[in-house]
Parts: structure tokens; C-alpha cells; sequence
């Protein structure tokens, strides 16, 4: 794209979040022609939904966005505009393709305030839960979100949801 470069790859970098230091690798960082960021995030599979991200259920590019914005990244700090996903999977008769974890119609700036924003409340407010607070982790905090069934049986989750002896079950 006319006017993108290259700002940063595979870097380090942290900021404090509700008290905890936060820290993430950021695939790739772009500097766009506007003086903007565009965070980009390799998938060798697919990209999460943007129903997934809008439940706070894929953070990742939200958070590595508040990084830049608090200046957590040694050579990208500044505001992210764009929030990419490079899946290297095969798509039909290509290789790869690019995808937002914004809305067509949700894009712009507000936009990718917003994104950084909620992946911020979502794990600050789980931060204030589970490490400062009081609340015991659990297994599925939304089962309909959730990946990794095969492993079920291990958690013994029949158990903690009260379904113990309603068919199988792992005991």
C-alpha cells in the first residue's frame, strides 16, 4: 500500500494494566502513510470471528494496540488505525489473505479506539476478578465460545456444571 512500511517485527513490549505488567509479541507493526500503526498478527489457520473479538474472546490485537498506544514498544509507539490478520493457510487456489479484526462498517479510527479499549476493560475487569480479587478461575466462562472440547473429559465438567450422572460422563 502506497505509503505503508515495515515499522517493527517479532518485538517485545509492556505496560502496566490494572496494576499488572501486561506484555506481548507483536507479530509485525506497519507505520501507515497518515503516521498511523497497523498491527498485524500472522495465523497459519483461521482468523477468529468478528463475533469472537467483539465478545472480548480474541483481545490479542486490541492489547498489543494499548501496548503501542502507551509507548510499551521500543520501535512502534503511536495510535493503531488497523488491526490485521495474515492467515498463510491455503484459500481456495491461493495462498493467504488478509482480513480486519474490524467491521467493514466499523472502520476507522473510533473504531480502532474502541477495539483497544474494550480488549482493555475485558482484561483489566478479568485481572480485578482473578489475580487482584477474590473469584475462583472457571472451567468455561461461556461454553459457546470455547475450543479445545476434546479435553472436557479431563476437566471433569459434568461434574462442575451439576450434570454428574446425565449420560456420560468422566469420573
Amino acid at each position: 500500500e502506497e505509503g505503508r512500511s515495515v515499522n517493527l517485527s517479532e518485538e517485545w513490549g509492556e505496560t502496566i494494566l490494572s496494576g499488572v505488567r501486561l506484555s506481548g509479541k507483536v507479530d509485525r507493526i506497519d507505520r501507515m502513510a497518515d503516521g498511523t500503526l497497523a498491527i498485524v498478527d500472522y495465523k497459519t489457520g483461521n482468523a477468529p470471528s468478528l463475533k469472537r473479538i467483539a465478545a472480548g474472546f480474541s483481545p490479542q490485537l486490541g492489547l498489543l494496540g494499548l501496548i503501542a498506544r502507551e509507548g510499551g514498544f521500543k520501535h512502534g509507539t503511536g495510535v493503531a488505525t488497523r488491526f490485521e490478520y495474515w492467515t498463510l493457510n491455503k484459500n481456495k487456489d491461493d495462498f493467504g489473505a488478509v482480513s480486519s479484526a474490524l467491521s467493514k462498517k466499523d472502520n476507522g479510527t473510533d473504531a480502532a479506539a474502541k477495539l483497544v479499549d474494550d480488549a482493555q476493560k475485558v482484561v483489566s475487569g478479568a485481572i480485578d476478578l482473578w489475580i487482584l480479587g477474590n473469584e475462583p478461575f472457571v472451567a468455561k466462562l461461556r461454553p459457546e465460545y470455547t475450543i479445545g472440547a476434546d479435553y472436557d473429559q479431563l476437566m471433569r465438567l459434568k461434574e462442575w456444571y451439576g450434570h454428574e450422572g446425565q449420560g456420560d460422563h468422566a469420573g
